[in-house]
């Protein structure tokens, strides 16, 4: 049926009311969709072309907005979601290049008690997740820490032993502190531990001449240094050396 023109050689304007029935929303909760229920009303705009389903148009337009505003929002925040939505769409506008005017619309959403509960829940397990996510962090890191503290620092891993193992045996317990003692009176940062591996690695395989040379070059290095009883003590050591810890050179190949 051909719609009559007004007076100004447009056809009468169409109007209607937005679609009622129950429309599902996303929130953000995983799985879950707030119902919303709609209600508003919608008219034609002068246009040489008019919408052939003005109504349609307008229902799409209000879903559009409604999707990105729902879906910031849990679905244990009904309300809060409610109140943006009807926010955004709490005042007349023209959809953009189509022939129609969103006069108003009222969005109610509701959430079923099951789903509800079953949101609730989900929303406690994934706070105990991340708590206990962030336990875990604490733990490694804490244990990095320690493992740093505890093989530079040997009276450190003396005392974190001793509370580890406070029933431990008194001579166990005699021999740690002294080899705590030797360890931090010689190196206590560990730093010539390692160049005493490095020399005794170095000396194994010299001949014994070889490794009085050695001794007494290092004897005239420290007295440089204006150390000379060190130089002294370093001298008589070369004089005698003939073995290394005590153990016999390695022969030498022909």
């Amino acid at each position: 049926m051909r719609r009559r023109a007004n007076p100004a050689g447009w056809p009468t304007p169409r109007t209607g009311p937005l679609t009622p029935t129950g429309h599902p929303l996303p929130s953000s909760t995983p799985g879950y969709r707030f119902d919303a229920h709609l209600e508003g009303r919608w008219e034609e705009t002068p246009s040489a072309r008019p919408h052939h389903n003005p109504g349609q148009a307008a229902l799409h337009h209000v879903l559009a907005l409604a999707r990105p505003v729902t879906g910031a929002y849990p679905l244990t925040d009904v309300l809060a979601a409610q109140a943006h939505l009807n926010t955004v769409l709490g005042t007349a506008h023209d959809l953009a290049d189509t022939p129609v005017r969103l006069l108003w619309a009222d969005v109610r959403l509701t959430v079923s008690e099951p789903d509800r509960a079953a949101a609730t829940a989900l929303q406690r397990r994934q706070y105990d997740e991340a708590l206990h996510a962030q336990a875990q962090r604490q733990r490694l890191q804490a244990a990095r820490e320690l493992h740093e503290q505890l093989v530079t620092t040997p009276t450190l891993a003396l005392a974190y032993w001793l509370t580890q193992h406070p029933d431990s045996a008194k001579d166990s317990i005699h021999t740690l502190e002294e080899l705590t003692r030797q360890i931090t009176a010689y190196a206590p940062d560990n730093a010539w531990v390692q160049v005493a591996h490095v020399l005794q690695s170095f000396v194994h395989d010299l001949a014994a001449d070889q490794r009085e040379n050695l001794v007494r070059s290092l004897a005239q290095i420290v007295l440089r240094y204006d150390q000379p009883d060190l130089a002294q003590q370093l001298q008589h050591t070369a004089a005698g050396l003939a073995t290394t810890n005590g153990q016999r050179p390695a022969p030498r190949a022909p």
